[in-house]
């Protein structure tokens, strides 16, 4: 079975270098797109869905933001299984900052310089959100246009989602994720006890066994 994975916001697929998959499974990383100027999430998840090989069996993963294409992309193709690791399956998972900014539209005040990639703020904007203390934490984080991180942000804090129910859904969730705080996902997820939002680079034993668990199902 093949295995498509899709990476966190900004990050590349060295996200999931720590993680050890058997050879009954063949791990295939998905890059992200640049979105095209206005573009819906609906179109831009369309268009991974052309490099998704439908004629045999194969399953999603997606962390974090990938957590909710991974979702968004089960109206155009049928997957086995569709794992979602330090994601949300719906607004109610959602922190009430994200739900608030999608009321007032907050997110969309912030500064474009905020997020060009040559800039400290930049910088300092990936580690507070992910990790401050993991060393080497840039070279996972490569997709820094600012249009792709402003999109992505807007498409995340006002995502609905338009599948109601998939079959074979999966999650795995940190303890420690302050990006998506556990408490909103209780008996809805299988925790990592101290797993942050990188939980996948940080705890890749407990995550690589969860995901076979789910995979073997």
């Amino acid at each position: 079975m093949k295995i498509y994975f899709f990476s966190g916001l900004g990050a590349n697929q060295r996200a999931f270098k720590n993680l050890k998959i058997s050879k009954d499974f063949e791990p295939l990383f998905i890059e992200w797109n640049l979105p095209e100027r206005g573009e819906s999430l609906d179109h831009y998840v369309q268009r991974f869905a052309d490099e998704i090989n439908v004629n045999e069996d194969f399953a999603l993963v997606g962390l974090s933001f990938g957590g909710i294409i991974v979702q968004e992309l089960n109206k155009y193709v049928n997957p086995e299984k569709t794992i979602l690791i330090s994601s949300v399956q719906n607004r109610k998972q959602m922190p009430k900052y994200m739900k608030l900014s999608s009321r007032t539209a907050a997110h969309r005040a912030i500064p474009m310089r905020f997020f060009t990639s040559d800039k400290l703020i930049s910088y300092a904007f990936f580690r507070k959100l992910y990790n401050p203390k993991m060393p080497g934490l840039d070279e996972f984080f490569t997709y820094k246009d600012p249009y792709y991180l402003r999109w992505s942000i807007d498409k995340i804090v006002n995502w609905r989602p338009s599948v109601e129910k998939i079959n074979g859904l999966y999650q795995m969730h940190g303890t420690k994720d302050i990006v998506f705080p556990h408490k909103y996902l209780i008996n809805e997820a299988d925790l990592i006890q101290n797993g942050t939002h990188i939980m996948v680079l940080q705890k890749p034993k407990e995550v690589t066994t969860l995901l076979h668990q789910y995979l073997n199902k």
